[in-house]
Formats: C-alpha cells, sequence, structure tokens
C-alpha cells in the first residue's frame, strides 16, 4: 500500500497525532516547495529519530497559535520542542487577546475549555460541518461553521453560523444565522437571523430576522421581523412585524404590526395593528385603531371590537364594546352591541 503526505498510514501513534494537527497547515501554506513530503517522511521515523531544527522551525512557522499550542499538548516531547521554538504557545495571555479566535475544536477539548475558561469565555470558528455541540459555559462562536445544537450555557453566534437545534441555554444571533430549530431554552435573533421552526422555549426577534413556523413556545417579534406561519404558541408582535397567517395559537399584535391572513386561534389586535383578512373559526380582539377585514362567508369570525378600532366586514359576528368602533358592514354581518 503506497502511504503519501495525503493521510496518516504508516505513522505511528505519537507522530499520526502530530500529522493530523499540521497537516492543513502545510498542505494549504504557500510555504517551502516539498514541505508536506519533508514533514511526512521525517515523521515516519519520529520519535525514534528527531526531525532537524529547521524543519520544526519550518513547520512551527506555518501553525496558528492554537495548533502550535494543541501540538505542544501532544506529548512531552512536543511540549519541549513547542517550549523552545514558540514559547508564546504555552502562554496563557496570549489566548485572551481581544484578536485571538479559536479555529478548531474536537468535542473533547470543547467540553474543557467551556468547563475551565474563564468569565470572559471562550471564542472559536467551528468551520464548515462541525458537529459540535455546546452544553455548558459561555462561547463566542465566530463564522463560517455549523453546530449541531445548544443544550445549555451562553452562546454569542456571529456571522454566518448554521445551528440545527437549541434544545437549551441562551443564544445569542446576530448577522445571518440560521437555526433549524428551538424547542428549548432562549434565543436572541437578530440582523437578519432565520429561524425554521419554533415548537418550545423563548424567542426573542428583531431587525429583520425571519420565523418560518411557531407550533408553540413564546415568540417575542419587533422591528420589521417577518413570520410566515403561526399554528401553536404565543406571539407578541410589534412595530412593523408581518405574520403572514395566523391558524393557530395566542397572537398579540400592536404597533402597526401587520397579519396577513387568520383563520384561527386567538388575536389581538391594537393600536394601529391590521387583519388583511380574516376568516375560518378565528376569535379577534380589535383595540385602539385597529384594523380588521373580515371576509365574505368567514360566518365563523368572532370580534370584540373596543376604543376607535376599526372593522370593514362582510360576514363574521362583531360585538362593540365602544361608541367609537368604526364598522363597515357589507354582506351579511352581525353587529351585537355589549
Amino acid at each position: 500500500m503506497t502511504t503519501g503526505p495525503e493521510d496518516s498510514a504508516g505513522l505511528n501513534d505519537q507522530a499520526e497525532e502530530v500529522w493530523a494537527i499540521v497537516a492543513p497547515a502545510l498542505q494549504d501554506s504557500d510555504g517551502p516547495a516539498g514541505l508536506p513530503a519533508r514533514a511526512y517522511q521525517a515523521l515516519q521515523t519520529w520519535p525514534a529519530h528527531n526531525l532537524p531544527h529547521d524543519l520544526w522551525q519550518e513547520i512551527l512557522g506555518l501553525l496558528p497559535l492554537e495548533d502550535q499550542t494543541r501540538l505542544a499538548h501532544t506529548s512531552h516531547p512536543m511540549r519541549e520542542i513547542v517550549e523552545q521554538m514558540a514559547p508564546q504557545a504555552l502562554d496563557p495571555t496570549a489566548h485572551t487577546t481581544p484578536d485571538f479566535t479559536r479555529t478548531i475544536y474536537t468535542q473533547t477539548e470543547l467540553n474543557t475549555s467551556l468547563s475551565t475558561s474563564s468569565w470572559h469565555g471562550v471564542a472559536f470558528i467551528p468551520g464548515t460541518g462541525s458537529d459540535l455541540t455546546i452544553g455548558q459555559g459561555w462561547a463566542h462562536v465566530h463564522s463560517p461553521g455549523t453546530l449541531t445544537a445548544v443544550t445549555g450555557g451562553s452562546v454569542t453566534v456571529h456571522g454566518d453560523i448554521h445551528m440545527t437545534t437549541v434544545t437549551g441555554g441562551t443564544v445569542y444571533a446576530h448577522g445571518q444565522v440560521t437555526i433549524e430549530e428551538v424547542t428549548g431554552g432562549y434565543v436572541s435573533g437578530r440582523e437578519q437571523t432565520t429561524i425554521t421552526t419554533v415548537t418550545g422555549g423563548t424567542v426573542w426577534a428583531r431587525n429583520q430576522a425571519t420565523i418560518t413556523t411557531v407550533t408553540d413556545g413564546n415568540v417575542t417579534a419587533h422591528a420589521q421581523v417577518t413570520i410566515e406561519e403561526v399554528t401553536g404558541g404565543n406571539v407578541s408582535a410589534r412595530e412593523q412585524t408581518t405574520i403572514t397567517t395566523v391558524t393557530g395559537g395566542t397572537v398579540y399584535a400592536r404597533a402597526q404590526a401587520t397579519i396577513t391572513t387568520v383563520t384561527g386561534g386567538n388575536v389581538t389586535v391594537e393600536e394601529h395593528a391590521t387583519i388583511t383578512a380574516a376568516r375560518g373559526d378565528a376569535h379577534i380582539v380589535a383595540r385602539g385603531n385597529a384594523q380588521v377585514i373580515i371576509e365574505a362567508g368567514a360566518d365563523g369570525v368572532h370580534v370584540d371590537a373596543y376604543d376607535a378600532a376599526h372593522i370593514t366586514a362582510d360576514s363574521g359576528t362583531i360585538t362593540i364594546h365602544s361608541p367609537d368602533v368604526n364598522v363597515t358592514r357589507n354582506g351579511d354581518a352581525v353587529i351585537n352591541h355589549a
């Protein structure tokens, strides 16, 4: 069987561990020609035969600080080499500077770092295809990359990160973060964060964030958030938030929030919030200057109107609770005075 720098076959355990750390940097670098092959060949007889001093210097010079530190932790002989040629890798303060960001973690390393890190937490880039889970501590995750789950701890996510599930803990998402499902915990999503499904937990969405479906849990949305469908749970929408469809759950909309279609659930619109089409079997409370339009054939819709709410009704039942309510009646709408 032929072996070479593209794999670690033919290396002993110590050399294989070293190769796993250094190979990506050597193969992707603009370093001296043939360096990956020379390093691999030398590691085939290491540690029985030491690598030349200048070869170690070339290798360490291409590694980021994080990988220099990981290399030092592979064995005692390796630690002595790193301590001699790259002492900064063993200086804990070098890993806490504002511009230092972790780039590589195994799950075991991440768990250890999160359990032993100081109050400022751990910062890292998970990388595309990563299957890491954060369950404790305080993590700062920078793009690009993917996380399988957050089950606990406090996580601040920056940029283009894809997260599969949030089942616990606290997540602060900034930028173009994507979360497939929130089943528990607390998520604050802003700046074009996208959440596919909320089935539990608490979500605070703002600044043009998008939620596809809310089936349960508690969602507060404001500042031009878009929610495509609410089938359950509790949703509070305000400040030009748009909800496309409400078929169930409890929704409070206020301050120029807009609901395109209501076919079920319990919906309260206040201030200048608007429902552009109500039908099905929905119960709606309209307060302030809210506006509700009930479509024809929507006999199951019931609106309780207060203050100066404006109701345009082709069907359904409207109960008026204030003399300032304005009802435009068309078709078969039923008007009651409470």
